[in-house]
């Protein structure tokens, strides 16, 4: 029987609306872009005949065409299905690139077709079609969709591509509201991240503020972060970093934050302590253990029983001491002088230095084995000069002191912030506070200016503060860059402006072409202390 040709149109109208019906249905369904796409591509191929269905989208990162989608193909053909976005290979790179229909009647008769996935393999041997329509988006191409056709069909081309002009619309729209949600998904996760961050400084802020630590910058709050990180764990903890920097305010914050702050926190400065009678301060005694020992004491340590012992410039500790002081910490026993019995003991310890400990056991003034003992969690406190946005804050709250303390009401003008903000500092925050108050006490008016402080600054910089560790500057810029340890040990050991720095510093930014940033990264200062330097010295910068 023959079908008239109004029929055979008639039945390819019904299978056309049938198609497009349950693409519909899949677009109704809950949004899954990945799945509705392929199950579109499904669809055309079960009802349509229009085979090995592939959606190409375009990938910046490589500059290639990608099939990101697909239905009925292999891993392997998958692989190949890459195209040069530059040269718009094949006939779904002329699609991409000229948003128009890509029609192969016979893929062999064609030279601009490619054979990467379409092979002999996905069809009986006999002729085979490739159709491809581009995606849009406001009339520009974004992707390809593209089939083939196996075999002899009467149906006209047209139909298919219009079929699947209509499929392309609706993948679009898939794609356009999966990257709507990507966005907003990506969006709310870094909101989510900014909050808790947020949450999170200000708790850190809190608990700084809690014990007298005062400042927002990024290097003050790194430290507390440390801090607190390891305040509930029994790790000791060695607070590294200049006089004056808070490194008791720190020693007492994690004794808080710890599961022993119910005990004591006993603190013992030993630079403070006569070399002969810090035995008998941390280790106690017994009666009669030596002339003047009239009854028995009790040392710090056994008085930091289940508590902290904040051991404050350990570095001065000597020899002799640190053996005992080791043997403490390995045993978790004590033997006061004079006693023949030794006393169990449960403590932290926390300790705390402003000299370069590493370059103490090079000279063999430190043990190292105490130093590793003690060295587990090292935490940097930031000078105030690497604090400059700390200072404003800092000197409010040590004025208003004053002001409580005295009953006056002193004020600072404008223009000594910039004056306090510009100084370096070498004795940190309790040279920042001996200064407000000499020249809250020497100024006839309570504004203080400027000019006031520019005053007072200029006899704290008739101050030299010898440096440390003379073998810790580079005996020449190809020593200090070839080796790290010496990088390290003049980042910390540089705290002070000296005439003898200006060689190197020159000679550092003649290496690096001037570039003042990776000088400092090589001298391991900050750029602002090299700045410092720079302009303290006197250094003109080297002509490229």
């Amino acid at each position: 029987m023959t079908i008239s040709l109004p029929e055979r149109m008639s039945q390819q109208m019904k299978r056309e609306l049938v198609v497009i019906l349950e693409m519909a249905k899949l677009m109704e369904k809950p949004l899954d872009a990945p799945r509705t796409i392929q199950g579109l591509l499904r669809l055309l191929s079960q009802l349509y005949g229009l085979n090995c269905g592939r959606v190409s989208l375009p990938d910046a990162a490589t500059s290639t065409l990608q099939v990101r989608y697909s239905y009925g193909l292999s891993p392997e053909d998958l692989k190949a299905g890459r195209f040069n976005l530059n040269f718009n290979e094949g006939v779904t790179g002329y699609v991409m690139r000229t948003g128009s229909i890509g029609l192969v009647p016979d893929v062999d008769k064609e030279p601009l077709f490619i054979h990467r996935i379409t092979e002999l393999s996905h069809h009986g041997g006999g002729r085979m079609a490739f159709i491809a329509v581009p995606i849009l988006e406001s009339g520009t191409p974004i992707g390809v969709l593209s089939v083939q056709r196996e075999g002899l069909h009467e149906r006209p081309f047209d139909n298919d591509i219009s079929l699947l002009r209509v499929a392309a619309a609706m993948i679009g729209q898939l794609l356009r509201i999966h990257k709507f949600v990507v966005e907003q998904t990506a969006h709310l996760v870094k909101e989510n991240q900014n909050l808790r961050h947020s949450i999170a400084v200000e708790g850190m802020l809190k608990q700084s503020l809690a014990h007298g630590i005062l400042g927002t910058s990024q290097s003050l709050m790194d430290a507390v972060r440390s801090t607190i990180q390891v305040a509930r764990s029994d790790a000791p903890v060695m607070l590294l970093g200049e006089s004056g920097t808070g490194k008791e305010k720190f020693a007492r914050m994690i004794h808080q934050q710890s599961d022993r702050r119910e005990k004591p926190f006993i603190c013992i400065n030993c630079a403070a302590i006569p070399a002969e009678l810090l035995e008998s301060e941390l280790f106690g005694h017994v009666k009669g253990a030596f002339t003047g020992a009239s009854q028995n004491k009790l040392g710090k340590i056994i008085q930091a029983e289940g508590g902290t012992l904040f051991l404050d410039e350990i570095g001065d500790m000597p020899l002799a001491l640190q053996s005992k002081l080791l043997r403490v910490l390995q045993e978790k026993k004590v033997d006061p002088i004079g006693s023949m019995q030794s006393v169990p003991v449960d403590f932290r310890v926390i300790t705390a230095t402003h000299v370069n400990l590493q370059e103490s056991v090079n000279q063999g003034s430190f043990r190292l084995d105490l130093f590793y003992r003690l060295h587990v969690v090292p935490v940097h406190l930031p000078p105030l000069r690497e604090r400059q946005e700390d200072i404003k804050q800092l000197a409010l709250h040590f004025l208003n002191e004053l002001n409580h303390h005295y009953e006056r009401n002193w004020s600072l003008a404008g223009d000594a912030f910039a004056v306090l903000e510009h100084f370096d500092w070498p004795g940190n925050i309790r040279q920042l506070q001996n200064v407000l108050e000499r020249t809250a006490l020497t100024s006839d008016e309570d504004l203080i200016t400027g000019d006031k402080l520019r005053q007072s600054l200029a006899k704290e910089s008739s101050i030299h503060i010898p440096q440390r560790h003379a073998s810790t500057t580079p005996a020449s810029v190809d020593v200090a860059v070839s080796t790290g340890a010496e990088n390290r040990a003049y980042g910390r050991s540089y705290n002070w402006v000296q005439q003898d720095e200006a060689e190197t510093i020159r000679a550092m930014l003649a290496l690096t072409n001037n570039n003042q940033s990776e000088a400092a990264r090589r001298l391991n200062i900050s750029l602002r202390q090299l700045r410092y330097r720079v302009d303290k010295l006197g250094i003109e910068r080297p002509r490229p």
